[in-house]
C-alpha cells in the first residue's frame, strides 16, 4: 500500500493543500509521516475520493431573459 499526504495530493492534483485536506477528510488516515506529523492517506482511497468530488456546477447567472 502507498500512503500520501494531503501536501502531496495537492501538488498532484494541483490544488491548494487546504482543498486537499477538504477532500481527503472523510477518509480514515493510515498513519502520521514521521518527519512532519502530517496524516498519511492511502493513494488508491485518495485518488477515490478526488474522483468522486463533483464538478464545479453549472453557472445561474448567465440565464437569457425571455
Amino acid at each position: 500500500m502507498t500512503t500520501v499526504t494531503a501536501r502531496q495530493c495537492a501538488a498532484k492534483w494541483g490544488i491548494s493543500p487546504a482543498r486537499a485536506r477538504h477532500i481527503l477528510a472523510p477518509l480514515t488516515p493510515q498513519g502520521r509521516d514521521t518527519a512532519t506529523g502530517a496524516m498519511l492517506y492511502d493513494q488508491d482511497e485518495a485518488e477515490a475520493a478526488r474522483a468522486a468530488m463533483p464538478g464545479q456546477g453549472r453557472r445561474t447567472d448567465l440565464k437569457t431573459r425571455d
